[in-house]
Formats: C-alpha cells, sequence, structure tokens
C-alpha cells in the first residue's frame, strides 16, 4: 500500500488530520484534540527535567520501538537504518540520506516529520514533539542533562566520548560558525554552511553518533536535528531576500519516501515541506514568526553558478597539521578591489568555496577555517567556518557519493583589510572544549581540497510575489 500524501491534501488538512485519519490506536486519549487544532510545539531539551512529559512520552516510545522486529518501518532500527545502515538487507529507503547535499535541511525535516508522528503512536502522546538541543547557544553546550543518565536505558548511549556523557562541553566555536553560515544571503551556501558543524557535533559526541551508517541509533540524534531544522526557520525569518529553492526545477521535484505511524509508505517532496507549521503542524520555541513560502505553479528560475572573483591554483591536503594559503593568488589583479567593492553591496556578499572536497572514509576529526592577515594566531574574530566530511565527500560510501562543497562568507573576516595581506588558516579540531588532542591525531583518511574560489554570494532568485498571495489565499480557502 502506497498511502502518498498529495499536496492539495496536506495543506488542506495539515499533518494532524492525516494523523486523526488513522487514529484508532490512539483512540481516549486526551491530547488528541488539542493536538488537532493548532502545532505542536517543539521544546528546547536542556531546559527539560529528567521526568518532564516529552521526554517521557520518548522513552516509552523508543523501549516499545526496540521491541519491534527490525523489518518492521517503525521501529528503532529501520528508522536509524533510513538514515544509514550497514545491514545488507537494503529494504525499502535505506541509507537515503546524504545522497544529495542539496536536500540537506529538506530530507531531514521530511525525516524528522514522520519519526515524530511514530514516537506519537508509540509514546501514546498525540501532542508530543520532538525536543531541540541548541548547542550553538554558549550556555547549552552540553548535552542535555536527560541524555547523560547512564541508568537511563532509553536516552543514554554508553558509545559516546565518555566526556560529552559526562558533561563536557561542545567548542564556542561551532555556534560561531552557525553565525557566520546564517549571515548567507544563498540557501545552498546557508544549508551547507550549517552542515560543517552539524557533522563537527556528531564527531564531538561520537560512538554511534559518529557516522552516517549508525548516528540515527543514538536517541540525541534526532535532538540534534530538530536543531539544524530550526536554523532553516531562523535563516530565512532574517529576511534580505533569502529564500527557499523554490525556483529549483530538482529541488522542487525529488521525492522521498518515509514511513507514516501505520507503518506505511508516504512520498514527500521539497514543496511539502516549506511551511512547517501549516504543512507540518509544528513550531520551535523561541523562533520569530515562520516564513510561509509557497511552489510556483509555472516559475522556474536558472541557478546560475556564482561569479568567481578569484581562484587559487592548486588543491590542498589536510592531514595532521594546519594548513595556511594566500587568501588571494600571488598575481591577484584587481580580485583584491572588486573584493572589498562587492562586500560593500546591498544583497551581495562575498564568500570563500572550498569544492570538491572529499576523503576516502571519515576523517573522524574536522578542521576550523579562519581567515586574517599572514601569521596570525586564530581566534573566534577570525573564524568563517568548519569543514567536517559526515555523508558527503565520503569514497567508501561509493553507491552515495558526491564531492562536498563549502561556502564561508568571509566579509565581517576582510572588512577594513587588504585582502592581498590575508590568508586561509585551516585549523584540526575536534569540537570539544578545550581539547587539543586533534592536533596530535593524524585523521582516519586525508582531506583533499580539489578548489579553493573567492565568489560572490547573493540571494536566490525571488518567487513571483502576486502568485505568492495568491496560493495563500488559496490555502486559507482550503482550510
Amino acid at each position: 500500500m502506497d498511502s502518498r500524501i498529495d499536496r492539495r491534501q496536506l495543506l488542506k488538512t495539515g499533518a494532524a488530520a492525516s494523523i486523526v485519519a488513522g487514529s484508532q490506536f490512539f483512540l481516549g486519549v486526551p491530547a488528541l484534540a488539542d493536538y488537532a487544532v493548532g502545532p505542536t510545539v517543539r521544546r528546547n531539551a536542556s531546559t527539560m527535567a529528567a521526568n518532564d512529559p516529552i521526554l517521557r512520552g520518548y522513552r516509552r516510545a523508543i523501549r516499545a520501538m526496540r521491541l519491534l522486529p527490525n523489518a518492521n518501518p517503525c521501529s528503532w532500527f529501520y528508522q536509524a537504518a533510513i538514515h544509514g545502515t550497514t545491514d545488507p538487507s537494503n529494504l525499502p529507503s535505506w541509507n537515503t540520506c546524504h545522497l544529495d547535499s542539496n536536500f540537506f535541511w529538506a530530507w531531514h525535516r521530511m525525516y524528522l516529520y514522520f519519526f515524530e508522528r511514530i514516537v506519537r503512536k508509540y509514546g501514546t502522546m498525540y501532542d508530543w514533539a520532538i525536543p531541540y538541543w541548541d548547542w550553538g547557544n554558549p550556555a547549552e553546550r552540553a548535552l542535555p542533562a536527560p541524555f547523560r543518565v547512564a541508568t537511563d536505558a532509553q536516552l543514554f548511549d554508553a558509545s559516546r566520548d565518555p566526556g560529552i556523557n559526562g558533561g563536557g562541553l561542545l567548542s564556542l566555536n561551532l555556534g560561531t560558525a552557525v553565525n557566520n553560515a546564517m549571515t548567507s544571503l544563498n540557501y545552498f551556501s546557508a544549508q551547507g554552511g550549517v552542515s560543517g558543524p552539524h557533522g563537527t557535533v556528531h564527531g564531538a559526541v561520537n560512538g554511534n553518533m559518529c557516522c552516517v551508517v549508525t548516528a540515527a541509533l543514538d536517541p540525541i540524534f534526532y535532538v540534534h536535528h530538530a536543531y539544524v531544522d530550526r536554523l532553516w526557520n531562523l535563516w530565512l525569518a532574517q529576511g534580505g531576500g533569502r529564500t527557499s529553492p523554490v525556483g529549483d526545477t530538482t529541488w522542487r521535484n525529488t521525492t522521498y519516501t518515509f514511513f507514516d505511524e501505520c507503518c506505511q509508505p508516504v512520498s514527500l517532496k521539497g514543496c511539502d515541506v516549506l511551511r512547517a507549521a501549516l504543512q507540518l503542524s509544528y513550531s520551535y520555541e523561541g523562533e520569530p514568526p515562520q516564513v510561509n513560502q509557497y511552489c510556483p505553479r509555472v516559475f522556474s528560475a536558472q541557478i546560475l553558478e556564482a561569479t568567481i572573483l578569484a581562484r587559487l591554483g592548486r588543491a590542498i591536503v589536510l592531514e595532521r597539521e594546519p594548513v595556511r594559503i594566500p587568501l588571494l593568488p600571488r598575481e591577484p589583479g584587481d580580485a583584491g578591489r572588486r573584493l572589498i567593492d562587492i562586500s560593500r553591496l546591498a544583497q551581495r556578499n562575498v564568500a570563500l568555496r572550498l569544492g570538491d572536497v572529499e576523503a576516502d572514509r571519515a576523517p573522524e576529526i574536522s578542521w576550523e577555517v579562519h581567515v586574517g592577515r599572514a601569521d596570525f594566531t586564530p581566534n573566534p574574530r577570525t573564524l568563517v567556518g568548519i569543514v567536517s566530511l559526515f555523508g558527503a565527500g565520503l569514497r567508501d560510501r561509493p553507491r552515495h557519493f558526491h564531492p562536498a562543497e563549502f561556502v564561508f562568507p568571509i566579509y565581517r573576516a576582510i572588512r577594513g583589510l587588504d585582502p592581498a595581506t590575508l590568508e586561509v588558516l585551516l585549523v584540526p579540531i575536534t569540537g570539544r572544549e578545550r581539547d587539543v588532542r586533534a592536533q596530535a591525531l593524524r585523521p582516519r583518511s586525508p582531506v583533499r581540497i580539489g578548489e579553493i574560489a573567492i565568489i560572490v554570494d547573493a540571494p536566490m532568485p525571488q518567487p513571483p510575489r502576486e502568485e505568492q498571495e495568491q496560493l495563500r489565499r488559496e490555502e486559507l480557502e482550503q482550510k
């Protein structure tokens, strides 16, 4: 049975009504009416007590899902295998994450949404919502306390780094890297910038979280990714021309299949997950009003290659030692002047692009990327982003291999400086605070960067405003 939700149904009824349609599993649950009338709120996990109803519901669901056969799409194992697994069974939807980096935000939003619905069923809690770990917040860099209780058989994962399970902190620079990524004007650049620190969190937590093929076995995985999903909303809310890629035909039409709380296949496209509250019936605690965008009926904008201001002529290899390279080629011509001029324009940015990034297997460490004067000492002001290979760029996943790309806004780092005097510094890290072991460790595999360029970062084409308003009115009429 293919229980597809078409776009019209999703807009008209919302996620809540889809659940109600199969609600024989939940008859008598008092929270049903509350859930049916409005979005649930995904709350901050770091503010939750161990006995919070959300965490109690999560434990019940995990326990029940772990008891299901691995081949049951609602089981804990099967749901994790959708993200990745080494199991050779290759059941439907397994290993479908990171097939294309352009769907990093959208794929994970779909994945978390249907996981959330399954947890509601098995946790017997209609208004359950995934909490989020705000690891970019300087005050919340420790794993949320309820996930660190060794006697909690459901939320605790003993495979994690012992220091993280003991309350150790993530590096402050992960949040700095996220903040810089959020200044990107282009959707794909922004999500690429977020994916770097996101991957570093995976490596810092380590254990099951270290790798695509085991990460979703750890209960903190979904809480970690709820924060990453929240960043999509926060990025759009800044305005300044920021838009989801609704003019990109491939992004709009690519379909992914998951499983609902009845364990039946359901397919979604990017257009089905643009408006979290209206289409999927959830919002985040403390976020500004969500930006509601619509996939146009006919609008198709050509996504142009970014303008390249300067290109460095040689590839580099990252291993155990920091690497320094000039920001501009030795004979930059007028690239430095153009770089400064463009950084002053409205709705224009200058960015460092690292392309064709790959390794034979996961290196299990990351690299901070800094920009500053020659021979500078790295500090938070010089940090522009993080390179972390998690999924994309790994050749030991041949069916899913594609080179990784990272784009880092640099206009703040170069402000008031002569670009011809600047250099890029890449420093190996573990992502854990005061953990200098990364500089003493050799990565499991060297990382190769095939292209380094300075590009213009600009917003994607905006969909026609008149049609967006018409689609909004039609959605309201259908409710």
